[in-house]
């Protein structure tokens, strides 16, 4: 008997819903596993999931403790490397107090030299080595912060002006940059909100997209110029962002030749240090860095204390350059010379160079009492640095900080 399609969808649709009703009433009745129950298949089906479940479980398992070994590693060669870091900080202190008392005598077989005064010729200045250990090394720098312009006594509670600041104009002229920038770190420095003419106070750093008041006080940190008006990071960092003058001649630094015997001749009574000396190339460092000519740290209530002043043993080029407004090239250039053969054991032998004696007596000394040591160990492919100033004469960490 033949049945229309209409006839036909109706059937089927019919019998699927018995189907259906009855695998409900199966499923209620019996429960889901209860098909598996004569099928060898099921247990197949469980393994499976079994399996599924131990892979998911072992593989996080081993990633969690691959990640904690890793830690753990880590963490060791961190504490490893900040300890020996630590240790290179009390390393330098040790050999600038040997230096100081005249101990350094016969260190890495340099020759005596003059506890009364500093420069590049004493055992602090030695360009160290990297120093090897177990699974690691240890990185020692030693250099002088009297080499440079203290900008937190540019200003201070009696007065609210002092050398430096003019020194810092000049300095700033010399290298090309705004002159205006000598204005805007007095104002850092100063205890008033008055601002100089090209200057800026907390008025201005207020209405900045992160606010802050100005800091009218001596600085913390020589990072603390990132936050002064018109101190740019490139300016900061010498990229020379800003720079007005294209500068030639430059060398890498003014600090001489190492300890060579004056007495070894190499003929018509010039000694072997005589004639390295004459070709030493002297001029302007490369380096534009402002970290590299000035520093914060000294004696803010008196700022014609021996610690703020200039050492000329080992000040730079730059800095040097910016001592007056009568500093000439040729004038910088004798007195590096000078040092190279002999370092001044007294401000007085410049004299003739610099005839300023208010200059001489105020600004200038032989002597150093401020010195950044840096601290740098690698352990593994764990690298630790420490950076501290280290006040020499009063035996105190002036700042500390680990990288």
């Amino acid at each position: 008997m033949k049945i229309s399609v209409v006839q036909w969808i109706k059937k089927s649709a019919r019998n699927f819903g018995e189907f259906q009703n009855k695998r409900k009433s199966s499923l209620l009745r019996n429960g889901i596993f209860h098909n598996f129950i004569n099928n060898n298949g099921y247990v197949l089906v469980i393994v499976l999931i079994v399996i599924a479940v131990l892979i998911s479980v072992s593989s996080e398992f081993l990633i969690m403790a691959q990640v904690n070994t890793r830690y753990l590693q880590k963490f060791k060669e961190q504490q490893q490397a900040y300890t020996l870091a630590k240790a290179g900080v009390n390393l330098g202190k040790f050999i600038l107090d040997a230096d100081k008392k005249g101990l350094s005598s016969g260190f890495l077989g340099m020759a005596p030299t003059d506890s009364s005064i500093d420069s590049y010729r004493d055992v602090w200045a030695i360009d160290y080595p990297e120093l090897p250990f177990e699974n690691g090394t240890l990185k020692l720098k030693i250099s002088d912060e009297n080499s440079k312009i203290n900008l937190s006594v540019l200003a201070n509670e009696v007065v609210d002006q002092t050398p430096y600041y003019v020194i810092t104009q000049t300095f700033f002229l010399n290298m090309g940059l705004p002159v205006d920038l000598a204005d805007t770190i007095i104002d850092w420095v100063d205890i008033d909100d008055a601002p100089y003419p090209y200057g800026a106070e907390s008025n201005y750093y207020m209405q900045l997209p992160a606010r802050y008041k100005s800091k009218n006080a001596g600085m913390d940190s020589i990072n603390e110029m990132l936050m002064i008006k018109g101190i740019t990071p490139a300016i900061f960092y010498g990229f020379n962002s800003g720079m007005v003058v294209i500068e030639e001649n430059l060398v890498d630094n003014n600090k001489g030749l190492p300890q060579i015997s004056t007495g070894t001749s190499i003929g018509d009574g010039i000694s072997l240090r005589e004639r390295a000396v004459e070709e030493i190339p002297i001029g302007k460092e490369k380096d534009r860095a402002l970290h590299k000519y000035f520093r914060v740290y000294g004696d803010r209530q008196d700022y014609l204390s021996e610690v703020n002043k200039i050492n000329i043993n080992t000040a730079s080029y730059r800095v040097l350059s910016a001592l007056t407004e009568k500093m000439t090239d040729d004038i910088v250039t004798e007195i590096i010379r000078r040092r190279h053969t002999q370092p001044f054991k007294s401000v007085e032998e410049i004299s003739d160079l610099i005839e300023d004696e208010n200059v001489r007596k105020n600004i200038l000394t032989v002597k150093s009492y401020i010195f950044k040591i840096s601290s740098t160990v690698q352990v593994g492919k764990t690298a630790v640095t420490i950076i501290t100033y280290y006040n020499r004469d009063r035996k105190k960490l002036l700042y500390w900080s680990e990288e």
